[in-house]
């Protein structure tokens, strides 16, 4: 194997001006830059690149922390981040939690060992441990998802208050009067609590409340057994408004099962704009999220602060597009 000794007696230099070629170091004239080059491609030399990263202090690694990898929002928000991160040079880490909030913690831990220059995290919750992991973390960490721009945590984050008040609104102009709403833990601010709030709120202002807020997880399997569970409760529902497609589809199934037809009887709205919304049956109404813009807000925001450029303190808020099929 080509040794930077070989390099050098090929190029008629010395090691260090090898060296200097490869981290790219000023005070290298091009002619001499063209012959060092051209010595590395005839001996087929490798620069060690732990070597070379140490000395310039940099990995150009950047670390990706989220809840699941299966999700359509995690799919096409890693896809928007990396055509970012590629173009500057980047190469993406990506750990997944698996929905365990310990586990964002150890990432956010590793990562700062691996020397990363950066984190992505698609958080869903914001609780004081997080908060300062995030405050000591050696490097800059951008949030997806949650709103962390309180603790001086540049955020991007989906406009979730304002979706719930825009559901509420969808479901009363179809007739509906007895609204429920299927949610997730409740420690996620924006998926839980902002969207069920803003749906409190509209359904205040058209003289009507909530009749339940049930929470499950994520999953199809979820929302079907929380619907399934609340309608024998709650038999006279015409309308639910679900906090992902999901478990939108799941609920859709509850319906059915209950000889239902959803979208006549039972209104229902999901959140995401998921692939499964325009192939089940019926379609799924809901509203679209731009998770690729997310991703790509996140990278941008991330490079920003790794090159020490832009505000101290930013959030950005993504809106949504409102999507009419048959069930609402």
């Amino acid at each position: 194997m080509a040794s930077l000794h070989d390099v050098a007696l090929i190029a008629g230099v010395s090691k260090s001006t090898v060296s200097r070629v490869i981290n790219d170091e000023y005070g290298v004239k091009g002619a001499t830059k063209i012959k060092v080059q051209k010595a590395i491609s005839e001996c087929g030399y490798i620069p060690n690149q732990v070597a070379k990263d140490l000395k310039s202090q940099k990995t150009n690694l950047v670390g990706v922390i989220v809840p699941r990898v299966s999700s359509h929002a995690t799919a096409l928000g890693v896809d928007g981040l990396t055509s970012i991160l590629d173009k500057a040079g980047k190469h993406v880490l990506l750990a997944s939690t698996h929905q365990e909030h310990q586990k964002e913690l150890e990432y956010i831990q590793i990562f700062n060992q691996k020397r990363v220059e950066g984190i992505i995290l698609y958080a869903t919750h914001l609780d004081k441990t997080l908060v300062n992991a995030i405050q000591i973390s050696n490097v800059p960490v951008v949030l997806v998802g949650q709103d962390g721009s309180m603790h001086n945590i540049p955020s991007i984050v989906h406009d979730d208050y304002r979706v719930g008040y825009e559901a509420g609104n969808r479901l009363t102009a179809k007739g509906c009067k007895k609204i429920g709403f299927i949610g997730v833990q409740g420690d996620d601010l924006a998926v839980d609590r902002l969207r069920s709030q803003g749906l409190a709120q509209a359904l205040e202002f058209n003289q009507l409340s909530l009749l339940f807020h049930a929470r499950g997880d994520f999953s199809i399997e979820s929302g079907y057994e929380t619907a399934k569970e609340y309608l024998s409760k709650f038999t006279e529902t015409d309308g639910i408004f679900c906090a992902t497609d999901r478990i939108a589809v799941g609920a859709i199934r509850a319906i059915q099962e209950n000889g239902i037809t959803p979208g006549k009887e039972i209104k229902v709205l999901g959140v995401g704009n998921d692939e499964l919304a325009s192939v089940c049956t019926p379609s799924l109404s809901t509203f679209n999220y731009a998770f690729d813009k997310a991703g790509e807000n996140a990278a941008k925001l991330l490079l920003e602060r790794i090159n020490n450029q832009g505000f101290e303190m930013s959030k950005v808020v993504l809106t949504f597009q409102n999507i009419e099929r048959e069930t609402c």
